[in-house]
């Protein structure tokens, strides 16, 4: 008796490719309208790739370049299928690094195999980086920096 009909196995794993293809298109895709809904506008991504796929095209400075032109000082971007935002306002970018450092805490994670490596302001998240910005915020305040200016001068012209 035939299980199959009047299809082959081949013919049956063939359709099942095919029946599962836009479903695996529905999962790569899912949060491409993500900045959509926002009203931030950005690059159209593409599937498993995102938006990396322009940086093999193209420098990666001349398409930010681009993209500021484009799409202005702030949009959307995709790595694979995490949505970034891009920020190119100075003031935006103080806000988000001083004032409200707090609510972005976690950067992109960059690990390193190493154990003392791994232990620096870049490299930490969550809790470990809010001790770390802690600590290191006093060294760099306006007027610690405006000390160190004339130092850091002559060591250009040096």
């Amino acid at each position: 008796m035939d299980v199959l009909g009047p299809l082959s196995w081949s013919s049956w794993i063939a359709l099942s490719i095919v029946s599962a293809l836009p479903f695996i298109y529905i999962f790569l895709t899912k949060t491409f309208n993500y900045w959509k809904k926002l009203g931030v506008s950005g690059p159209t991504p593409y599937p498993i790739v995102g938006t990396n796929l322009y940086r093999f095209l193209k420098p990666t400075p001349i398409l930010e370049l681009d993209w500021f032109a484009k799409y202005g000082k702030l949009y959307g971007v995709f790595n694979k299928t995490e949505p970034i935002i891009t920020i190119g306002e100075p003031e935006l970018i103080k806000n988000v690094l001083v004032k409200d450092f707090h609510l972005f805490s976690d950067r992109k994670d960059r690990p390193v195999d190493h154990k003392i490596l791994n232990q620096h302001l870049f490299a930490s998240r969550g809790d470990d980086w809010k001790r770390l910005r802690s600590i290191l915020s006093p060294t760099f305040t306006s007027g610690k920096m405006k000390k160190m200016y004339p130092m850091i001068r002559e060591c250009l012209t040096d």
